[in-house]
């Protein structure tokens, strides 16, 4: 697919196969389809069911084939043979593949020249939530399919249709201006990939008809005016004096009003008192936490009374930050526009989504990575990235789809250039055309921003947008210490600072025959301190692994300070020697800043400004490597590492963010507030307020929240108040049965092999009995693997579809699949606790296996019970425990009419005493 094919195309063939997990005498292909597809828009088809006796009832649901159907079906050589003849004369084939199955159907059908449809998709379309069958069909059709099963043909109608949208909608210069780029460097990478997809576009009214052709312009090398350009525009002047408070009776009628016109919503008192709680909150600057339960309509809840305070007061701005982008992205493109259409004057309010910087992609470091002679996967590689940043809106620049991944990070390429090129470094507001600026422009004029914990906890450092926002909501708020934790941390990545040091040995390499002189001996004390730091950071790397031998790769540990593997037994000399090196690097590479030395080394403007930007990576590597020196051994700091195969990374990070969140939020806020459906242990707040730095307020001042249980009002910073408040979920505790089964043991890790043995004797039964329709949650994937192994041929014999979460794998085809497959089991570890919504009868037990505690060997853990006194620490470690085993439980019920049963494997459950309240 991505080497040069150089051969005519005149007509494109389709396949689809279905494929079982146990192979029969070799094969695995159980349903097979096939389409030839001629530039006279006619079609030739084959299609054949095969002989195969180990079909499971997963299989069953994906292709609605009877085990039946299939004993009687002709056997797969026979079928093979008359696929090929088929087939005969097609050089390639066009294959989509979401299951993975590719090399079994071309061994099936003898051919070894493919195009990828699932990455096709992937890489043109990476905005698409899920590109299972049923995500796929859903998107280009814009309707909703209940059912997950397709059969083969249908599959590959599919195929041809996705093909049909790439070419008729995402290449079409009507719809996508920039599209005259894309086929421009699809034409250049001489692959196979790209001249189909050119022939498809250049033909596309002969395969598909219609009056128009997708090319109505010149394809061009110059991509960049397809950007969107940020337009900075002056900051609102805040008037604090007659600040405009929001009538209670007012967010009572919105409310109602949604219940009226939004289909799916009722009005609620508890979604009332919740509105009532926020409204206060802004109409007086308080700090206000509030736990509210499931079904409180907490979205809807806060932004209603945010819309109406903004319609009040037009200076006044407001940001919402979430934990994870799920929710990001519903507030944004679904909440927020609800919410609008309440009020003509709501839909005044400019809103924006600003992602974290790391999240989106710079275009101006990609056009100056940009070489002339860029071939094959490395130029599609590039494309890939130049159309995440033309679709920045929808597409996240961090995450890259696994079949891309796949096919295209097969060489170190790939990983360097996307590491490069992210905007977390070296992206300033020079850069226009950036979409980490141009969303930054957009926050800046916005009134309402919906962003990320980390974002939040770090927007005061940017100086376009410093001070702006004074009130805040922070939604998944039990998130919210890990977050500024990990948005305050300080590290260094070998790998990353290698691939810089590996494009530098490349660069001067190329020049070095232009050289003579004082730039050749500035060229070779380059040479000379990249390969010392090249050795420094492999060295480094013996020694790590030399203190943890026997460590799991990207295991999180905790870095000894004195060792007698260290140099001179103390880490500090290290980290020292590579802020110095890194130093010295940078300083020897100014003789580049010369212009008159870059012409007579015959380097291009764009490779004077990549080499800009690596020599100010490596300067911020040397910054980092000072700073962890100086904070390595502070009181609050904890150091960790995390082992590879070939590279190593450091991070210190705080130990307490009550001080940085003290700081960053409340010294810079008016109004702050925390919600979540899970904040309190043992009915109190006072976990969560030492958590986020409220323990040092004034708790002598009670009064009531106009909703909610009675909760102190406490005073603190500036003599405003902190109000606390607790809403229970509407929804009936009666809805919930919680069982401990007889027989259950402790799943201490002292215990594993017992308790393991006891979970698989007692999780087959119970998911029989409960006719599957089961989430079993894991503390880890090693659990999650073991039980799998000693339980899966069981569950999956006894006709339940048996779903399991791999690591590293995106989850949304499997929570499609969980949904529309009632009786399904999945088994998922920590995303899985929380923001997974399965209303209905497709979910009615969830099996927690585990208690959730936190590892006892993280470096976080080992240095709070090094700092706290013992009681504290395992008040805190039972916390963190307690919120995620709440969270866990209510996964079950998401709506009025859920009923089920929460099952515990581990007897330690029957210590939580709340959880059986």
């Amino acid at each position: 697919m991505l080497k040069p094919y150089n051969r005519p195309v005149d007509e494109v063939a389709f396949v689809y196969g279905h494929a079982g997990l146990k192979a029969d005498n070799g094969n695995r292909i159980y349903e097979v389809a096939a389409t030839i597809l001629s530039r006279d828009a006619s079609r030739r088809n084959f299609s054949s069911l095969v002989r195969y006796p180990y079909l499971t009832e997963r299989e069953r649901y994906h292709s609605n084939i009877s085990k039946e159907s299939l004993h009687e079906a002709p056997p797969a050589e026979e079928v093979a043979v008359r696929l090929r003849s088929f087939l005969e004369k097609q050089a390639f084939v066009l294959v989509l593949d979401p299951y993975s199955v590719l090399d079994l159907l071309l061994r099936f059908c003898a051919k070894d020249r493919f195009v990828d449809l699932t990455f096709a998709a992937e890489y043109f379309l990476p905005h698409v939530e899920s590109f299972s069958p049923r995500g796929l069909w859903e998107y280009l059709s814009g309707k909703r399919r209940e059912k997950i099963s397709f059969s083969a043909s249908e599959l590959v109608d599919l195929s041809i249709e996705l093909v049909r949208h790439l070419c008729g909608d995402r290449l079409n210069d009507e719809t996508q201006p920039s599209s005259a780029a894309l086929r421009h460097y699809l034409k250049m990478s001489d692959t196979l990939f790209g001249d189909v997809m050119i022939h498809l576009v250049q033909h596309y009214q002969e395969y598909w008809g219609g009056l128009f052709s997708p090319v109505a312009r010149n394809d061009t090398a110059d991509w960049m005016p397809f950007l969107e350009k940020a337009r900075f525009s002056p900051a609102l002047t805040r008037n604090q004096e007659d600040r405009r408070t929001i009538p209670e009776q007012r967010i009572e009628t919105l409310l109602k009003g949604l219940a009226e016109g939004a289909p799916g919503f009722k009005f609620r008192d508890a979604q009332l008192k919740y509105s009532l709680c926020v409204t206060e909150a802004l109409n007086d600057g308080a700090v206000l936490t509030l736990e509210a339960g499931t079904g409180t309509g907490k979205t809807q809840g806060y932004l209603i009374p945010v819309m109406d305070y903004l319609r009040l007061n037009p200076d006044e701005r407001v940001m919402i930050s979430t934990y994870t982008k799920s929710l990001q992205d519903q507030i944004h493109s679904r909440e927020i526009p609800r919410t609008m259409a309440l009020e003509r004057d709501f839909r005044n309010i400019p809103v924006a989504l600003l992602k974290g910087k790391s999240n989106y992609l710079c275009a101006e470091k990609l056009n100056s990575a940009f070489e002339e002679d860029l071939k094959g996967a490395q130029l599609l590689t590039w494309l890939y990235f130049a159309n995440l940043i033309f679709l920045f809106r929808h597409a996240d620049g961090e995450t890259v789809g696994e079949r891309v991944d796949r096919h295209l990070n097969t060489s170190p390429y790939f990983r360097r250039l996307h590491s490069e090129i992210s905007a977390k470094t070296g992206c300033t507001g020079r850069h226009i055309l950036c979409p980490a600026q141009v969303a930054r422009a957009e926050a800046r004029s916005a009134r309402v921003v919906v962003t990320n914990h980390h974002k939040l906890a770090l927007i005061d450092l940017d100086e376009e947008l410093s001070g702006m926002f004074r009130n805040c909501i922070i939604d998944e708020a039990n998130h919210f210490e890990q977050a500024v934790r990990n948005a305050f941390r300080l590290s260094v990545n070998s790998r990353e600072m290698m691939d810089t040091l590996s494009y530098l040995e490349l660069v001067l390499h190329r020049v070095l025959h232009n050289a003579a002189g004082d730039v050749e001996a500035s060229i070779d004390q380059c040479r000379n301190l990249l390969e010392e730091l090249q050795q420094a950071v492999e060295e480094f790397g013996h020694i790590l692994r030399r203190i943890f031998p026997s460590s799991a790769r990207g295991e999180i540990l905790q870095l000894p300070l004195c060792h007698a593997a260290y140099a001179d037994g103390k880490i500090e000399k290290a980290l020292q020697m590579f802020a110095d090196l890194l130093k010295a690097l940078a300083g020897s590479l100014s003789f580049l800043e010369d212009p008159d030395t870059c012409r007579a080394l015959k380097l291009l403007p764009r490779s004077q400004e990549r080499i800009k930007n690596a020599s100010a990576r490596i300067l911020s590597d040397a910054e980092n490597f000072l700073l962890l020196e100086k904070t390595i051994r502070s009181d609050n700091m904890v150091a960790a590492c995390q082992l590879y195969s070939r590279h190593w990374v450091l991070m210190v990070h705080a130990v307490d963010v009550s001080g940085l969140i003290q700081k960053h939020i409340y010294d810079r806020r008016d109004c702050i507030v925390y919600t979540s459906a899970t904040l309190r242990q043992r009915d109190r707040f006072d976990d969560f307020c030492k958590i986020v730095g409220m323990d040092c307020t004034d708790q002598e001042n009670a009064a009531s929240t106009p909703g909610g249980d009675e909760q102190p009002v406490m005073l603190g910073w500036k003599e405003r108040p902190f109000r606390f408040s607790t809403l229970p979920s509407p929804f009936s505790r009666d809805a919930v049965k919680m069982i401990l089964p007889e027989g259950v043991v402790s799943g201490s890790y002292g215990n594993k092999q017992v308790w393991l043995k006891t979970v698989a004797e007692l999780m087959p039964a119970l998911i029989r009995r409960n006719r599957g329709r089961t989430l079993v949650l894991f503390s880890s994937y090693s659990d999650l693997e073991a039980v799998a192994v000693l339980t899966g041929d069981e569950i999956a014999a006894d006709g339940f579809p048996l779903l399991l979460q791999a690591p590293g794998q995106p989850t949304g085809n499997l929570i499609d699949e969980f949904r529309l497959i009632k009786e399904s089991v999945l088994f998922g570890v920590d995303t899985f606790w929380y923001g997974v919504d399965f209303q209905g009868d497709t979910l009615t037990q969830v099996i927690i296996t585990r208690i959730p505690f936190p590892h006892p060997f993280d470096p976080l853990q080992i240095a709070r019970k090094r700092m706290l006194p013992a009681k504290e620490f395992w008040n805190r470690y039972y916390y963190e425990a307690m919120i995620k085993l709440k969270q866990g439980i209510g996964r079950l019920i998401r709506s009025e009419n859920d009923r089920g049963q929460v099952v515990f494997l581990d007897s330690r459950c029957r210590h939580f005493e709340e959880l059986w309240q």
